[in-house]
């Protein structure tokens, strides 16, 4: 399993290049407590792009070359449930590269470790969008701040809504961060979501301790403006943006009014037709 949401495809073992996508598009929780059906610490690895299991002291093998490298969210996968019209069984943790991987074909792929991969631990049941869902990724943010991050928005077709986001701190100093998302619909109605958060730079693992650099939020909620609009969702354009809270000079307002302009030019559009606002930040 793969992340699909960059240009880049990451590195394959099947090789030559990156990976190819083919059938579900997952959806995957992420950033919530595990429970006794759920399992935590699983990451992207930002060298090669894959699912891996973070929570051993090796980390696999990686088709990029060497060990993978975690990046953005800790992914709480469920598994040894009941499978639903919308969830898929047969996804496996693979012992030799420790990666997740489909155990549902006779062939089991191209493993980084050499030769097939092998399954080990639970049977992992995975969440996946159909025509009732609408996901947008940002992809990687990044600021003029030692700050990055990313943003994600699942729609459904009933008003459904869940928006998270996450953000990393790769320097000094503390960063109180704004991250603020639109979505455009091809009618002209724009969606809108904000968050304010903090993270922490080394200065505050200083003498001793480890700074939480990752701050990560999600909230879910259900608008009716949504299903109203459910047959403009094709062709919608998203835009995303992440800063140092004191470096947004016309605030929260300014960057979702520059993020307007940026989806608004995008679809040809003079205006929006109207806003509605699913996720507003606390200031």
């Amino acid at each position: 399993m793969y992340f699909d949401g960059y240009p880049g495809k990451g590195a394959c073992a099947g090789g030559p290049g990156g990976h190819q996508a083919q059938g579900l598009n997952f959806i995957l929780p992420h950033d919530v407590p595990p429970t006794n059906t759920t399992q935590g610490s699983w990451r992207f690895c930002q060298k090669c792009y894959v699912m891996y299991f973070d929570g051993y002291p090796t980390k696999g093998s990686c088709a990029a070359g060497g060990a993978h490298q975690a990046q953005g969210f800790n992914f709480v996968l469920p598994h040894d449930i009941g499978v639903t019209s919308l969830t898929q069984n047969n996804w496996r943790y693979c012992q030799k590269c420790e990666a997740m991987y489909f155990d549902g074909y006779p062939g089991k792929g191209a493993c980084p470790a050499g030769g097939g991969h092998q399954a080990q631990g639970y049977m992992f049941v995975l969440p996946y969008a159909d025509d009732t869902t609408a996901v947008y990724d940002s992809g990687n943010l990044t600021s003029n701040l030692p700050l990055g991050g990313s943003t994600h928005l699942v729609l459904r077709n009933n008003g459904d809504f869940t928006f998270s986001c996450h953000a990393h701190d790769s320097g000094f100093d503390n960063i109180h961060y704004a991250t603020s998302a639109v979505l455009m619909t091809t009618s002209g109605i724009a969606f809108t979501f904000s968050h304010t958060g903090a993270c922490e730079g080394t200065s505050a693992g200083l003498p001793f301790g480890t700074p939480r650099r990752d701050d990560n939020f999600m909230q879910s909620g259900n608008n009716p403006s949504i299903t109203n609009e459910w047959n403009y969702f094709a062709g919608a354009k998203f835009a995303a943006k992440i800063d140092g809270s004191d470096q947004l000079a016309a605030g929260l307002k300014g960057m979702v009014g520059d993020l307007l302009s940026e989806v608004e030019k995008e679809l040809d559009q003079a205006a929006a037709k109207a806003i509605v606002t699913l996720v507003e930040a606390a200031v």
